[in-house]
């Protein structure tokens, strides 16, 4: 199975994530906008942000003009090129770290998300979850989560690309990944051609956000409980990923408190993640006769430069943002 088929990013750890890509607001308000509206919109407004005081974000002009000078085309095309969170759950089976539910955010929180942009990041954020609890086999846990996801999705207005019966057999299926992702995929698409659709592709971005998030502390703590390289590559290569994220989302920010205050937080990350090296070869794949085999080399490659010491700060700058997030949800 090809993880890098991922669905949103997150989508694709948590079976849920079909429901996910909740609706919402572009901002903390609590009313759906109607189809026809701007929030999907990837269009920069020049007299919104004049009224921003970056500084009190502690961010600056020239930050925030790096990431709306990136050329995006379709929202749902970024978000699909972001690599499966999927492939952490993988790395995890493989590292045979203890299962640690301290890790996890809580489904008590679910009924107090007063707005559609904390819906939507917290929707993300459990979906992200529910993978990590499938690695695991909790199956009494997986419940809670897809209850808690359900409920949000059906708020958004989204829960008809959510088949409950579905993912909850597939989720508490034993080591099903394969289907999770499957399932995954094939409602996101739905869902998200729906929003867009609807003027609502920021609303994918912010369920994505909330995966990814989610997903990159998960894969952080248990590399900080056991130190593995492939996890170490995993967490650094999120590099071209975070700066594809802030590009999106310093597009749909506008003036609005909500999403500035995500941006800055994430400011603190591209910090942390600026030292690391990825480069990228081409070349053709090479065939030759090994002991009577034939073996096939592939001739493109990544190399990941990261010491242990820039990735110990990387964890600090994910674990803050990621902690940032669940205390304001």
């Amino acid at each position: 199975m090809e993880y890098k088929k991922i669905l949103t990013l997150a989508l694709a750890l948590s079976a849920a994530t079909a429901i996910m890509s909740c609706g919402g607001t572009s901002g903390g308000e609590q009313q759906q906008q109607q189809p026809g509206g701007n929030e999907g919109k990837l269009e920069y407004n020049p007299e919104a942000e004049a009224k921003i005081d970056y500084a009190k974000y502690g961010l600056d002009s020239a930050f925030i003009q790096k990431y709306q000078d990136v050329a995006i085309g379709d929202v749902g095309e970024m978000i699909q090129s972001f690599p499966s969170p999927v492939e952490v759950s993988a790395i995890i089976q493989d590292m045979k770290v203890p299962y640690t539910p301290k890790y996890l955010f809580s489904t008590d929180y679910a009924d107090n998300f007063e707005t559609s942009f904390k819906k939507a990041l917290g929707l993300g954020v459990y979906c992200a979850d529910l993978g990590y609890l499938n690695v695991y086999n909790k199956t009494g846990d997986v419940i809670q989560y897809l209850v808690a996801i359900r409920k949000l999705s059906e708020q958004l207005q989204i829960g008809q690309f959510f088949d409950f019966a579905a993912l909850k057999q597939i989720a508490t299926s034993s080591n099903n990944l394969d289907s999770l992702l499957i399932t995954s995929v094939q409602s996101y698409f739905q869902m998200d051609s729906y929003l867009r659709q609807n003027g609502r592709s920021n609303i994918s971005a912010l369920m994505v956000t909330g995966v990814w998030a989610e997903s990159l502390y998960l894969a952080c703590e248990v590399y900080s409980a056991k130190a593995n390289k492939r996890m170490k590559e995993h967490i650094a290569s999120q590099k071209n990923i975070l700066d594809d994220l802030m590009a999106i989302l310093v597009k749909f920010m506008n003036n609005d408190p909500s999403y500035i205050k995500m941006v800055a937080g994430l400011k603190d990350l591209t910090v942390a993640f600026d030292p690391v090296k990825i480069q990228d070869f081409d070349g053709e794949d090479k065939t030759e006769v090994i002991d009577g085999q034939r073996v096939t080399t592939q001739g493109a490659y990544t190399t990941i430069t990261v010491s242990d010491e820039q990735i110990n700060e990387i964890v600090k700058a994910v674990e803050k943002f990621r902690n940032d997030i669940v205390t304001n949800l």
